[in-house]
């Protein structure tokens, strides 16, 4: 018997040069582009390979990215124009490694279904071909991996698509009675090291290990090979979790889940929570507008974002049934966006349902489907992790993947020309449609003026040119609003090698104040070591009492303390 995918090595190849292309001209596109988790990500990378374990051990952000970014960067060391594209060229790079996964996982599929009999179970029924499973794996890959997880952002979920690709490829393998104990001891590695690219990949691990467990059949048997994997899994996790429950002073895989919690249900401000129950609140400089001072003790280049979790600890999470309605809202609204929005996947959903409508029995078409369990019980699971909390389309992409697999695997048609004919068009129309929104969206990203200009670069650049010099204090007039403008002035800042420790996070209640009162917040900033403001916008003529000057061409603005940095 020939090895999975030889006969279709053509369409494979393909595939793989069209998934490139797309991701290497999305990386291109985007090179300029950077966002806030990034600058956290970058200098976590810059702590670890310097050495300096006390600032790189955090608790909210997880390694693994961290540590690739450092390394590419200790090793070109990239001035400050080349920094950001560097970053996207090293999501492309995580990218072609996912697409190597991804392969790994849909040849393991293909060819359990080939040798288990998971195809078809009568004479008279039809199913996908094995050319229709490659060419719609790889078309829906592409499209989840640059539409939902993305190259643009600088964050670990596109490592985790890589992990859950291998770890599920393994337990199909397992599934298929042919696994060594060496396939026991890769999903334990695989498993470790997606706890270190993403905290939520802990609880999901033990799941991962119960599907393995079951996939076998055989639960005594299962139960030693299935132990050498959770052993191997916690090894590997160990280190990282305990030097964070250490610094914690209490047991804890990773506190991101926590204090979104916190923001996002219980109403927390996530930069500036203010609470009695706080260990470490950053020192209030002034009333209103409220303006605060955080040098010290955390590092990174906008500290309150380089470690949440240390200024929001004391702050317990409690469950909240009212403030539950704003995540699972927009849960249900993001799995409805994927589904039918003509923008999104409504193309595979009517593809699928044309499938099962046109089935003599669709509820056979869904039973056949549910056999692919262990795809669809990792994926039920991260839904159900994610909904009552924060769900992103970037953290769900690859499960959605899953998910589509299993339901096109219940396809089931009468045995005809006719039959065969209908599922060709099918899976060449969703393979194609999903490929050409691709190219479309890429597009529109190569053509979009915002992405043309390395504007953070120029701001770094001019703040240079105005005397602000690598290792000087900046302080900050700003919106930090979740998911909207937050931690922007860290973008500017990390190119141009500066640290901000202070900040007025309300630009509004700046400009509105008195002149009285705006002279008096400068005084206090002017106290702090921060040498100057930065702000975003251009500042209000109502505001003659302080003296602006742009950043270039760009909307950055910079005023000069008096006293700051005394």
């Amino acid at each position: 018997m020939t090895d999975t995918g030889t006969n279709c090595k053509g369409l494979r190849i393909s595939f793989w040069g069209v998934a490139i292309a797309l991701g290497a001209a999305y990386a291109w596109a985007t090179r300029y582009t950077i966002n806030p988790d990034g600058i956290s990500y970058l200098d976590m990378g810059d702590a670890y390979w310097r050495g300096d374990w006390h600032m790189a051990i955090n608790a909210y952000w997880s390694p693994l990215y961290s540590w690739i970014l450092g390394f590419i960067l200790k090793v070109l060391k990239p001035s400050p124009y080349w920094e950001y594209p560097l970053v996207h060229f090293a999501n492309l790079l995580i990218y072609v490694a996912a697409l190597a996964c991804f392969e790994f996982f849909l040849g393991a599929f293909i060819r359990y279904r080939r040798e288990s009999g998971n195809g078809p179970v009568e004479a008279d029924e039809v199913a996908l071909p094995e050319w229709a499973w490659w060419a719609l794996g790889y078309s829906l890959f592409i499209w989840t991996s640059l539409v939902l997880i993305t190259i643009r952002l600088a964050t670990p979920d596109m490592c985790v698509a890589g992990f859950v690709y291998l770890a599920t490829g393994l337990i199909l393998q397992i599934r298929s009675r042919a696994a060594h104990w060496r396939t026991f001891v890769l999903l334990g590695v695989v498993l470790g090291f997606a706890y270190l690219a993403k905290a939520v990949m802990f609880p999901l691990a033990f799941i991962f290990l119960a599907v393995a467990m079951l996939s076998l059949g055989n639960l005594r048997k299962a139960a030693p090979r299935v132990a050498i994997s959770a052993l191997i899994f916690l090894a590997i996790a160990a280190p990282f979790l305990v030097a964070i429950s250490r610094a914690k002073g209490r047991l804890t895989f990773g506190d991101s889940g926590r204090v979104t919690y916190e923001v996002l249900v219980n109403g927390v401000d996530a930069w500036f929570p203010s609470s009695t129950l706080l260990i470490h609140p950053p020192r209030k400089i002034f009333e209103m507008p409220a303006t605060f001072e955080f040098e010290k003790p955390i590092g990174g280049t906008y500290p309150p974002w380089y470690d949440p979790s240390y200024w929001h600890e004391g702050i317990d999470p409690h469950f909240d049934v009212i403030g539950e309605a704003g995540p699972t809202t927009s849960a249900l609204i993001i799995y409805g966006w994927i589904l039918f929005s003509l923008s999104m996947q409504l193309n595979v959903t009517i593809g699928l349902l044309m499938i099962y409508f046109l089935a003599p029995r669709p509820w056979l078409c869904l039973k056949h489907a549910a056999s692919n369990w262990p795809l669809i019980i990792p994926a039920l699971s991260v839904f159900g992790l994610y909904y009552p909390i924060n769900t992103e389309s970037r953290f769900i992409g690859e499960f959605v993947l899953l998910l589509w697999l299993a339901a096109f695997s219940g396809a089931r048609l009468p045995a005809s020309r006719e039959s065969r004919r209908m599922i060709a068009r099918v899976i060449t129309a969703v393979a194609a449609t999903s490929i050409i929104s691709v190219a479309w969206y890429t597009f529109h990203n190569l053509t979009d003026a915002r992405n043309a200009e390395p504007l953070y670069w120029q701001a770094a650049s001019s703040l240079a040119e105005k005397g602000i010099k690598p290792t000087d204090k900046l302080a900050l007039v700003w919106d930090e609003e979740w998911g909207k403008a937050a931690v922007g002035g860290a973008l500017v800042a990390r190119l141009a090698g500066v640290q901000i420790i202070a900040e007025v996070p309300r630009q509004d209640g700046f400009w509105s104040a008195t002149p009285f009162v705006r002279s008096q917040v400068i005084q206090a900033l002017g106290k702090t070591a921060a040498k100057a403001i930065l702000t975003i916008g251009e500042p209000p003529h109502s505001a003659p009492d302080m003296h602006w000057e742009r950043l270039g061409t760009t909307d950055y603005y910079l005023c000069r303390l008096q006293n700051g940095g005394s």
